[in-house]
């Protein structure tokens, strides 16, 4: 009976539709907190309060968001090798971040429109690298430890 039981939690269908799940909650908390961190800045920030906006949210919140999706991603291997252009997403959401708060307010403030800073692109795009790649490694000796039992 323990054994059908096993069988059951391990079915692939089972295995599947959470792997789905998971995903989804993934790519569900990450676009959840931009958005939340895009209207902090529009509904509950002054013009003083910017550089606390920028610290808290675009140099702490954001980039530890990106590592430890990046983590989860790659420690459980979603989306195959395609994970890997989940860094390219992650840089372009973090420079939308600044270019859809700070840049915005900017452009409002002087009647100015200015092109995004696309060097913003390689910075949330080495964090995600970086918790990728721990992931990647975990779950290689998850896999490693798995085979020699």
């Amino acid at each position: 009976m323990a054994d059908y039981l096993d069988y059951l939690e391990d079915s692939p269908d089972v295995v599947a539709s959470k792997d789905k799940l998971s995903r989804i909650i993934v790519i569900a908390i990450y676009l959840g907190i931009w958005a939340i961190a895009l209207m902090v800045f529009w509904f509950f920030t002054r013009g003083s309060d910017a550089m606390g906006y920028a610290f808290v949210f675009l140099w702490v919140v954001l980039p530890a968001t990106t590592f430890a999706l990046s983590l989860v991603i790659g420690k459980n291997d979603y989306w195959g090798r395609a994970k890997w252009v989940s860094p390219v997403v992650f840089g372009v959401m973090y420079m939308l971040a600044g270019y859809a708060t700070l840049s915005a307010a900017n452009m409002a403030a002087f009647n100015k429109v200015t092109m995004p800073e696309f060097a913003m692109i390689p910075v949330g795009a080495i964090i995600s690298v970086v918790g990728l790649g721990i992931g990647v490694v975990s779950h290689h000796m998850k896999l490693k430890s798995k085979t020699e039992k």
